[in-house]
């Protein structure tokens, strides 16, 4: 019986130092997200119809800045898995997709926008454990796509070309 609550007692210490843990993060973020707003104040808000430069700055800082109180407020009750730093095996990924990541914008002046990206999504769906290349290399093709028609043919805004000068 004593061992038994002995095991209990584990699971509350670790979930209080999962909150805890939890709490810790949300105000790093909480302080992070008042520094992006402070300096996106000095760039300038201007008005909503006209925004200056500082303006979505701020939005995007008041947002964190609503969520880490949430998240401080309303810990995630669930058990979560181990972070990936705790698991090599989850962390192999993740460092791959950071290393993708790198490797998209080191190349993205030298393949041109749209090539960079839709390999970039391709590596990332297959990285995310897609099974076979026809969803991955579809899906690439469908936001490279639509990326063009958006931004090139809609807003008229230019992706960099790459040597083919696509």
């Amino acid at each position: 019986m004593s061992g038994r609550s002995a095991g209990f007692r584990r699971e509350d210490e670790e979930e209080a130092i999962k909150q805890r843990n939890d709490r810790i993060v949300s105000t790093v973020f909480l302080v992070f997200s008042c520094l992006v707003m402070i300096e996106s104040v000095r760039l300038k808000l201007d008005d909503v119809r006209e925004p200056g430069p500082g303006f979505l700055p701020f939005v995007l800082g008041l947002t964190l800045a609503v969520l880490s109180v949430i998240a401080f407020l309303v810990p995630d009750a669930q058990k979560k898995a181990a972070a990936f730093w705790d698991d090599w095996q989850k962390g192999r990924g993740i460092i791959a997709i950071f290393a993708g990541l790198i490797v998209y914008l080191a190349l993205v002046r030298v393949l041109g926008f749209y090539i960079d990206t839709f390999l970039l999504m391709a590596f990332l769906l297959k990285m995310s454990g897609e099974k076979g290349f026809k969803r991955p290399l579809l899906v690439a093709l469908i936001t490279v796509g639509v990326t063009y028609l958006l931004f090139h043919r809609l807003l008229f805004i230019p992706f960099p070309a790459g040597f083919l000068g696509i």
